[in-house]
Parts: structure tokens; sequence; C-alpha cells
């Protein structure tokens, strides 16, 4: 049943990602039952832990990663239908998932006006290979949908993966983190001085990927980052 489904969804893309019904993207009834966080209110949630530790030095922390806020829109909840849309979105060439779910995600965020004073959208890059292999950056996808509803301009050339690292989810704990050590570079750094930068990712889990990523663009004078995971793990 669920090749046949997949099968269905690789020749009839008229089908909801999550429940297979008839529908022209995410159908209105798991648009409802999607998994939220609701953590575009809340600081100090569990996406922010995360990223800078749930310690006493939380804020210090927070502070020496020029990170202002993190936040996910969903959670990923194994066996739940949001793990069978992430699947087809990544790995079976169905990038507009990403993008529908970032629009919906903006729409959220701006009531708890998580998105107020941003520059300018990063997704976090793929390596030139895997970018190659795929056809397409499904961070990229999701940047899309939240400039759909915000207008904000999205950039893909400062921020470059330079390691083409193995996948993380198939890292231990340990192995994760220095799988992406040093992966990312950031060009010409001076044209973003002083921006307030929206990073956008499809999943966090460990948090790894974006710590290094931010690390990497600690480059950009006087910037701050605010971080958006499509999921978090």
């Amino acid at each position: 049943m669920a090749l046949l489904s997949n099968l269905l969804d690789l020749l009839c893309p008229h089908t909801c990602p999550m429940c297979g019904g008839y529908s022209n993207g995410i159908c209105k009834e798991c648009i409802q039952s999607l998994p939220r966080t609701e953590q575009a209110a809340l600081r100090q949630n569990s996406t922010e832990y995360v990223l800078a530790g749930e310690g006493h030095d939380f804020v210090r922390q927070m502070k020496v990663m020029h990170l202002d806020k993190a936040a996910a829109f969903l959670h990923y909840e194994k066996d739940h239908p949001i793990q069978r849309a992430i699947h087809l979105m990544k790995y079976a060439d169905q990038p507009m998932i990403g993008q529908q779910l970032g629009h919906l995600a903006a729409v959220d965020m701006q009531y708890a006006d998580f998105l107020e004073g941003i520059d300018v959208i990063i997704p976090v890059p793929l390596h030139p290979k895997r970018m190659r292999e795929r056809g397409y950056n499904q961070s990229e996808y999701i940047a899309r949908g939240i400039r759909e509803v915000t207008g904000i301009p999205i950039d893909t050339t400062h921020v470059t993966r330079t390691r083409n690292t193995p996948k993380q989810a198939l890292q231990t704990g340990e192995e994760r983190k220095h799988n992406v050590v040093d992966a990312f570079e950031v060009n010409h750094p001076e044209q973003l001085y002083n921006k307030h930068i929206l990073v956008v990712d499809d999943l966090i889990t460990t948090g790894e990927t974006m710590r290094s990523c931010l690390k990497a663009m600690k480059r950009i004078r006087g910037a701050k980052f605010t971080v958006f995971a499509l999921c978090k793990a």
C-alpha cells in the first residue's frame, strides 16, 4: 500500500502529500492537523535550547552566537503524516511541499512578530555535489514560501557549503558534531554587515548543522541571526 501511494505521488502530483487524498498540495484537513509547536511566540523554547544549550549560561551563549531567537514551525513526529510529507519534499522531487509549508509558517509567525526587522533570508546551503544529485535545495523552497508572505529577499550566494559531509541522519550524536565542523564558508561578508538575517533549514535534530552554519556566519560584522526550522525532531 505504501509503495502504491508513493508511486501515485510521483505519477500524479495532485494528491495531498500527507493523507494521499486528491488535492493540489497539502489539503485543508491536513493543514488543520499539522503538529504545530507554537514556538514563534515562545522564547527559551526547545529549539533555542538545542542551539544554545540548557545550562545556566543560556543567555550568554545566545549572545555569543549573535542569536536573537529561534523557532521551529512543526514537531517532526515519526509515523505522523508530516514525516511522509517531509520525506517526499527532500527525496521525491516535490520541493513545492516546502514552499507551501514555508508560506503557512510565515502566516503564523507574523502574528507572533517573529519576522519583525528581518532584512534577508539565507537558507542553509547544500554542497554543490548534493545539489546536483537532488536538483534543488529544499530549504530554499521553504524560504520562498516565507518570502511570498513577507516580501523579505532571499540570498543564496554569500553562504556556501564547502564540505560534502555524510547525511546527518545516518550519524550518531558524537559523529554529527564532528561531521559538520567547518562545513560552511561566507563569501564577501561585508555585503551583509549589520543585517538581521533569518537562517532557514528544514529540520533541526541535534542542532549541529545550524550551529556550524552560524559559527561561519559570525564573520558578518554587526549581524544578528534569527533561526527558523520547518520541523524540530
